[in-house]
């Protein structure tokens, strides 16, 4: 990415188009992802993973507000509230509601996330 800020709407297109290479495309090889209640994430092919297997369960749509970045020289935090739909086959849709902090690193191609936190919001 070119700027950290470019991250909303790359994460929300390549929802929209079920893809998970490009949803790891948006992560440095050694990222993490932290979730609540589940055990790390850690690595590209592993984040990919994660999102075949979030598809495969129906994940459907993202939605994203109140986005707030801060960046230095070689390194941004964005911090923004969000809500998935989730829908299996057959099934009504969910939504979950959740609250991320989004750590990036400036590499030698772009901004990258290093590190993905998250935790559920009522």
């Amino acid at each position: 990415m070119a700027n950290p800020r470019d991250f909303v709407e790359a994460m929300i297109a390549a929802v929209e188009a079920r893809d998970p290479d490009s949803i790891a495309g948006l992560y440095a090889e050694d990222a993490i992802i932290l979730s609540p209640g589940r055990p790390v994430v850690a690595g590209r092919p592993a984040i990919r993973n994660l999102w075949v297997q979030n598809f495969a369960g129906g994940y459907a749509r993202l939605e994203t507000a109140s986005p707030r970045t801060e960046r230095g020289a070689d390194r941004a935090l964005m911090i923004f509230v969000w809500r998935a739909t989730i829908q299996p086959n057959g099934q009504d849709a969910q939504q979950i509601n959740g609250r991320s902090m989004v750590y990036f690193t400036l590499e030698e191609g772009g901004w990258l996330i290093s590190s993905d936190m998250w935790q559920p919001v009522p």
